[in-house]
């Protein structure tokens, strides 16, 4: 029996992306099979494709880090799960398919009010979201924080996951249009990139954590405006990304703008920059405990229901070209999902 998989044929536009079949993968005793109903599209998709993600493997390969889905088989030793079960699972590529094998430490239960699109939507974003603002930025109620790409997946996450930290919450978006949901999810304020970008420090200023996804020149204007004792937490380069394809002329802009903090730096100015990339956080046997401490805090607060779920558009798996697309042009309100339904 065989599976079908989205695969990265070479590095380039999104017309690289190719339907292929592969044998089902052997399960393993601490595994888990998963027949994959949905997938999540990230950013880090699309920097893979055009061979800007040193991490990834050389084509051809499978992209794609979360999946949601129903348990088809289970390991001998897995306890917990069983045949049947919805779940929901982070993965170090492979993602864009109909079936995966996956070490159950990585699997969670779906929560019960949710769909296979809307599940497919967490691991990612929420760890992501979760371990800027809880694990390094220590977020405290009463804390400014301001959210970068507020309406984008990670965004959607960091505004609800400050929000019940007890922060004031202060998103950007990309046009006005977007700003009705990031505040219905609990931004006290929210502002446009302009007006971010135009402003002065005086105005913007003062805030105690920063999540910045864009890198390059924008970094720089984050530290600017930390308030003392502030951090700014990196989790992206989407400013180094241009059209469809990657373009040389962007890439040395983008590193040739990015600042470089010394701790003499940092000392001085009594502020902190962290970086964080969710891939480096696998450990050789797969989900580390911050990983499995970060995941299992957000299926808490769905459990709970204290965070909502926001799927942006879905496209069938055989369209993953046309859904990064769309993310890449920073359409989207919430995640961009692959769906095999």
């Amino acid at each position: 029996m065989t599976i079908q998989s989205l695969q990265i044929a070479r590095f380039g536009g999104p017309d690289v992306l190719r339907m292929s079949e592969a044998p089902r993968a052997e399960l393993a005793p601490n595994s888990v099979r998963i027949q994959v109903a949905a997938a999540g599209v990230n950013f880090a998709d699309i920097m893979m494709r055009m061979g800007m993600y040193p991490e990834a493997p050389p084509p051809p390969f499978v992209p794609g880090y979360e999946v949601a889905g129903t348990i088809a088989e289970v390991g001998s030793d897995v306890v917990g799960l069983r045949e049947g079960d919805r779940v929901l699972a982070g993965t170090k590529f492979g993602g864009y398919t109909t079936e995966i094998v996956l070490p159950a430490s990585q699997v969670r239960l779906t929560p019960k009010q949710l769909s296979h699109e809307e599940a497919a939507s967490i691991p990612v974003n929420y760890m992501t979201a979760w371990v800027a603002l809880e694990e390094m930025g220590r977020v405290r109620k009463g804390d400014r924080v301001l959210i970068q790409s507020a309406a984008g997946g990670v965004g959607v996450a960091a505004v609800q996951i400050a929000r019940e930290a007890g922060a004031h919450v202060v998103g950007l978006v990309g046009s006005p249009s977007k700003a009705d949901v990031v505040k219905s999810l609990g931004a006290a304020e929210v502002r446009t990139n302009d007006d971010w970008e135009k402003g002065t420090d005086a105005e913007h200023g003062g805030f105690d954590i920063i999540l910045d996804p864009v890198g390059g020149e924008s970094m720089k204007r984050s530290f600017r405006r930390l308030a003392a004792g502030g951090r700014v937490i990196c989790f992206g380069a989407s400013s180094a990304i241009g059209g469809p394809k990657r373009s040389l002329t962007k890439v040395v802009r983008f590193f040739a703008q990015t600042p470089l903090y010394t701790p003499f730096k940092l000392m001085d100015e009594n502020k902190g920059v962290y970086g964080l990339n969710m891939l480096g956080l696998f450990g050789p046997q797969g989900a580390t405990p911050i990983m499995n401490r970060s995941l299992d805090r957000v299926i808490e607060g769905f459990n709970q229901g204290r965070y909502k779920a926001v799927v942006g558009k879905t496209f069938p798996l055989s369209e993953g070209g046309a859904a990064q697309e769309y993310l890449q042009g920073r359409s989207n309100v919430g995640k961009v999902i692959l769906s095999n339904n």
